[in-house]
């Protein structure tokens, strides 16, 4: 397995016991488990961010990424610490956590249409599978969370389901083409 993606696999563990924590509200503090949705959400840019910035040849590229995502990381803390508060949902945090990973991977997209072969198989090329999920993931989320404010601010949940909806069918998407990648990998390791 390439060493880009290792860290998916104890990243993916942490996600399903938080998930599970959180099924069961094991993690609610002041009645909600808010803040470990804020925290949750920096370190996924930090990792997708730092993965995003390895799958580029060129140093000064990962540079400006690795600054985006700090500066991205950076600013959701000031959200979550000074204006939203660490107990409520930054939902500020989200949409700018989200935005920075769409722009990134469409960056990554453009790059790799670009720079590479023409003959790249993208649909069993691994890092694009990979690229893709996070595209969905936070393009989902970023719905939400968008939705989730109008809803709450205006105290209108019209569109409650479909916003609940989309992240989790954007997830679904992101873990079943994390799968098919590392099966991909397995195939080109046994092909060796």
């Amino acid at each position: 397995m390439d060493k880009n993606f290792k860290w998916f696999l104890p990243f993916l563990i942490f996600v399903v016991i938080y998930e599970f924590v959180n099924m069961y509200n094991w993690m609610l503090l002041h009645n909600s488990n808010a803040w470990c949705n804020n925290l949750e959400g920096i370190l996924e840019l930090t990792l997708y961010g730092l993965f995003i910035a390895s799958l580029h040849k060129k140093k000064a590229y990962r540079n400006r990424v690795y600054m985006v995502t700090l500066a991205g990381a950076l600013l959701s803390l000031i959200d979550i610490v000074f204006i939203q508060g660490f107990w409520k949902l930054a939902t500020i945090a989200m949409l700018i956590q989200n935005s920075i990973l769409v722009v990134l991977v469409c960056i990554y997209f453009y790059s790799l249409f670009n720079d590479d072969d023409e003959n790249l198989n993208l649909i069993t090329h691994p890092p694009f599978l990979v690229a893709t999920g996070i595209l969905f993931t936070s393009l989902g989320c970023f719905f939400y969370y968008a939705t989730f404010s109008y809803m709450i601010y205006r105290n209108n949940y019209h569109f409650y389901i479909l916003a609940k909806v989309l992240p989790s069918i954007s997830s679904l998407i992101f873990n079943s083409l994390l799968t098919f990648a590392f099966i991909c990998f397995a195939r080109a390791k046994k092909a060796l």
